[in-house]
C-alpha cells in the first residue's frame, strides 16, 4: 500500500513551526501551551514532547494552517507562568522563541 498526500496540489496549505527555548522553566519549554491565530481560526498545541503513539513527538510544534495567508498572533504560556504574544509572524516559516526573563 502506498499513501500519497496531494493536498498541496489541490489547494494552498500553509504552516508554522515553533521551537521553544526556556530560560526560567526547562530549556526545551516542555509544558508550554502555544496558540496561533491565523485567519478566522485558532490553533493550540501543548508542548509535552510525547504526544505520539509509541514514539516521541517532534520537538518543534507544527501547526498546519490550511489556506490562511496571515498569522495574526502567536501566544505562548510558559510553565513558569509567564506569557508572551508575538504579532505579524511570517507564514510558512520556523519561529524560534526564547522565554523572556
Amino acid at each position: 500500500m502506498l499513501l500519497v498526500s496531494d493536498l498541496s496540489q489541490k489547494k494552498e496549505a500553509h504552516f508554522l513551526e515553533v521551537s521553544l527555548i526556556g530560560t526560567r522553566c526547562n530549556r526545551d519549554g516542555l509544558g508550554a501551551t502555544v496558540t496561533v491565530k491565523a485567519g478566522d481560526r485558532s490553533f493550540t498545541r501543548f508542548h509535552d514532547g510525547r504526544s505520539g503513539y509509541l514514539a516521541q513527538s517532534r520537538m518543534p510544534l507544527y501547526f498546519g494552517l490550511g489556506d490562511a495567508t496571515r498569522i495574526a498572533s502567536v501566544t505562548l504560556r510558559w510553565p513558569s507562568g509567564s506569557e508572551q504574544t508575538l504579532r505579524d509572524v511570517e507564514i510558512d516559516s520556523r519561529l524560534v522563541v526564547r522565554e523572556e526573563d
